[in-house]
């Protein structure tokens, strides 16, 4: 569910999926305070700050603050107590059961935990906060398959690079049999209009919905999200053709969640507007 909270001095987006909740957030105000972050999450702070300070169990730094800074808390105590300039940030907090979902699926050790490390660079998590502000700011518009592909993502890269337990390089993959992915790709079919999720296409199967996202992305060359998108465009293509609905019932039928997400997917898939294309046609 998005909230929103504003007041002159800050704008704080919040929204929570399945096993995940974000937090973006643009704060004008700077100076002294304390404000303790909650154990086994993640924060990327995008705006750069020459000095900053917080702390970790009591002991303070004074350090500056590069632009995509990542901090991966595990259940020490991080307060942040000051900044001179305003700032943009992510805060992210993965269901420990997530996580250890995905450990237990691969026949790894229990009691998985995150490892605690402030202010590094990392890539992947900074590219799946990008894409998970944007799903913040524009209502969670791609809707939840895409944001749960992303959850599982995150909960891949922590179980590789950020846990205190060595993990094996390379999770186990199961692959789709041909009957399987025909199955798959039957349901999402007949489901279109419907609202796909990660966990109920791999329950189809059935499968291990963390190890169903990239043995679908193996056997078919898209992600599920993508695929997905792509089936709902070319039914809308046929719609669009043989019949004489309109844009907004056309949108409803293929699963979209309103005709303006709908017009913004197809030009960008088609390069023409769902308009400009029946009139080609």
């Amino acid at each position: 569910m998005l909230s929103l909270k504003t007041t002159p001095a800050a704008i704080v987006l919040k929204n929570e999926w399945d096993g995940l909740a974000i937090e973006y957030g643009r704060l004008e105000a700077v100076g002294e305070f304390d404000f303790a972050m909650p154990p086994n999450g993640l924060s990327v702070a995008f705006t750069p700050q020459d000095r900053v300070t917080w702390s970790v169990d009591g002991k303070c730094q004074d350090t500056n603050l590069p632009a995509g800074s990542v901090f991966v808390y595990g259940d020490r105590q991080f307060v942040w107590h000051r900044r001179a300039k305003p700032s943009e940030y992510v805060n992210l907090h993965l269901d420990p059961a997530v996580l250890q979902q995905l450990a237990t699926d691969n026949g790894l050790p229990e009691n998985i935990a995150i490892e605690h490390r402030v202010i590094f660079q990392d890539p992947t998590i900074l590219h799946i906060a990008q894409l998970l502000k944007g799903e913040v700011i524009n209502g969670g518009m791609a809707g939840n398959l895409y944001v749960e592909s992303l959850r599982n993502l995150l909960a891949v890269h922590l179980l590789r690079n950020h846990t205190r337990k060595i993990v094996r390089s390379t999770l186990e993959i199961d692959r789709l049999d041909g009957w399987q992915l025909k199955q798959l790709q039957d349901y999402i079919e007949e489901n279109l209009a419907a609202e796909l999720t990660i966990a109920n296409l791999a329950a189809s199967i059935p499968m291990s919905q963390f190890h169903f996202a990239r043995s679908f992305k193996t056997a078919t060359g898209a992600p599920p999200h993508r695929y997905i998108m792509q089936r709902r465009i070319e039914r809308s293509k046929v719609l669009l053709s043989v019949t004489r609905l309109s844009a907004a019932e056309i949108a409803y039928q293929v699963g979209f969640a309103n005709q303006s997400h709908f017009s913004a997917q197809f030009r960008k898939s088609v390069g023409l507007t769902p308009k400009q294309f029946r009139e080609s046609t």
